[in-house]
């Protein structure tokens, strides 16, 4: 049988919708992290291909890991892989459970779409990365296409990006689908008396929808659980 390190009850139910398995067990300890953490110490020293296969193990234990799909994206983008990023940035999506995270995710993309000399829709990607998470990375990428193009670059009005993402079939905020496990999560974490893990995929939905009725849930959680 199957044996994966899934650590959260998100995983689990991101897991089972997403990857579809027959049958799994989880193992008691958390065998991605080893790979993870030489994966990281790897990529400090320039070993791309090295870190790379480490990440690609944690990948193998956890495949909803937003840290060992983000590791092979950036192994991905030294590599010169263009569509193996583009691969696993699609895959990224999936697993987006934080405004940070979608950020990310848009980034991804900037540089997919830079790669495949479409710097017009790279610029708003990365501009509207920073509309879920300000971040210095996409500023300095949107400085450094105007510099090449001789232009102002990334600053149409949001409507008008979003407009240009829907044009080119690239999801506009979170899945609906991650947000409706996160919260079926969440319920059977509080039933279960699970609270502080309840309270994590709450506070991940609110932070992508400041839902009014979920941060009452929080509220409670912390009030009258915590």
């Amino acid at each position: 049988m199957l044996s994966l390190s899934l650590r959260h009850i998100s995983e689990v139910f991101l897991y089972e919708y997403y990857k579809n398995p027959d049958e799994y067990e989880i193992s008691d300890e958390d065998l991605a992290r080893p790979h993870l953490d030489k994966a990281k110490a790897l990529l400090t020293e320039q070993k791309n291909n090295d870190a790379l296969q480490e990440y690609l193990a944690a990948y193998m234990e956890n495949p909803v890991s937003f840290e060992a799909v983000s590791g092979i994206i950036i192994c991905c983008k030294r590599l010169g892989d263009i569509e193996g990023e583009y691969q696993y940035t699609q895959q990224m999506y999936d697993i987006c459970c934080t405004r940070a995270e979608l950020a990310t995710y848009y980034r991804n993309l900037g540089w997919y779409y830079l790669e495949r000399y479409k710097p017009d829709l790279s610029a708003a990607l990365y501009r509207y990365s920073t509309f879920f998470c300000e971040g210095q990375a996409a500023e300095e990428e949107i400085k450094y296409l105007e510099k090449a193009l001789n232009r102002p670059m990334g600053d149409q009005k949001p409507d008008m990006i979003q407009a240009m993402l829907e044009d080119n079939k690239i999801p506009t905020g979170p899945s609906n689908v991650t947000l409706a496990l996160l919260i079926k999560a969440g319920e059977e974490a509080e039933q279960g008396g699970n609270y502080m893990q309840a309270l994590d995929c709450y506070m991940m939905v609110y932070d992508l929808t400041l839902d009014e009725e979920i941060g009452d849930r929080i509220h409670k959680i912390k009030q009258n659980r915590m």
